[in-house]
């Protein structure tokens, strides 16, 4: 992980700004004296692509008059001793429940926090801790889907991979020996990735995430932006939910006259709802007009206004 650079400039209020490159990610940090920081997150195709976004924003803050100072000292580093669970449990506001982590019954290092188990929008989370809880894989499962038994299963396969989601990959798509639930398949994910504690600093960069998921909803040889897109995007995966049906890769490009819809020259990630609205309109839409569908595999259908295919019938494609 590369550390933060810190730029000021001092006109009516000295103001700030924070970058830091980490992979394909560029994290932002800015405010004042006077105002409350604010942060963003910008995601590349690649590191390079990531190199030279960060360079170009510098140079933007230089062209105005900002100067780069020490940065502020880093909880990242300050607190990389510190036990996970321990930096989460200490970063509870004054008037907040401290959150407890209790140990799992026939597991090993592995402990679960109940969030308002009894709301609609509760959930169960769960950390396996690895060397000496100085790093851990987390996954959460909302509370209206939550059972013992398949939590058990998937805990049972996690724990024998404790180490697999660190081992410099950004993301690893692995079969599981026997479904759990109805998922056949489960994603590890590095912290940079998962983003599993990005509300705590002092441990984010030694959280990795994984979860159960099915076969049709990743590429297998999914580059890191497109697997970012599918789990934080507007397509995003609903992965606390261990009820659901599956939901399919829908990347697309196309180019629609008329619709709603900008020209996408390269292939993106979207929902299914897209997929069905330019389906809806395809067959009215110029001639010229086309539309092309990658599933999980990486098979391409294209579909032009003269083609006949139900919606029903691409999503069947799609999931299989």
């Amino acid at each position: 992980m590369t550390r933060w650079r810190r730029f000021e400039r001092q006109e009516n209020t000295l103001e700030y700004w924070e970058i830091r490159q980490e992979g394909i990610r560029c994290f932002l940090r800015w405010g004042s004296d006077r105002t409350p920081g604010k942060g963003s997150t910008t995601t590349l195709n690649d590191e390079e692509h990531a190199r030279r976004h960060a360079a170009r924003k510098i140079n933007e803050r230089l062209r105005k008059g900002f100067t780069e100072v020490d940065p502020p000292c880093d909880p990242a580093e300050a607190e990389a001793g510190t036990p996970v669970l321990d930096v989460i449990t200490g970063a509870a506001g004054p008037h907040a429940p401290v959150p407890q982590h209790l140990p799992v019954d026939g597991f090993d290092h592995v402990y679960c926090c109940a969030r308002t188990p009894e709301h609609p929008m509760g959930f169960f989370e769960y950390y396996v801790l690895r060397e000496q809880g100085r790093s851990a894989i987390r996954f959460a499962v909302r509370a209206g889907s939550h059972q013992d038994g398949v939590v058990a299963e998937f805990l049972e396969f996690l724990c024998s991979r404790r180490d697999l989601a660190f081992d410099g990959r950004s993301h690893h798509k692995i079969p599981l020996p026997s479904p759990v639930g109805s998922f056949d398949h489960a994603l590890f994910c590095s912290p940079a990735l998962g983003r599993a504690c990005a509300a705590y600093p002092g441990a984010a960069a030694r959280v990795a995430t994984a979860f159960p998921i099915f076969n049709c909803e990743m590429g297998d040889e999914d580059p890191e932006v497109l697997v970012d897109a599918r789990i934080h995007g507007h397509a995003a995966l609903p992965y606390s939910d261990w009820g659901r049906s599956p939901y399919p890769v829908v990347d697309m490009r196309f180019d629609i006259q008329p619709s709603y819809y900008r020209p996408s020259p390269k292939f993106k990630v979207y929902r299914s709802a897209d997929l069905k609205k330019l389906m809806d309109v395809l067959p009215t839409a110029s001639p010229q007009s086309w539309l092309e569908v990658r599933s999980f595999r990486g098979e391409t259908t294209r579909l032009e206004p003269d083609t006949t295919m139900s919606f029903a019938d691409m999503l069947s494609l799609l999931a299989n």
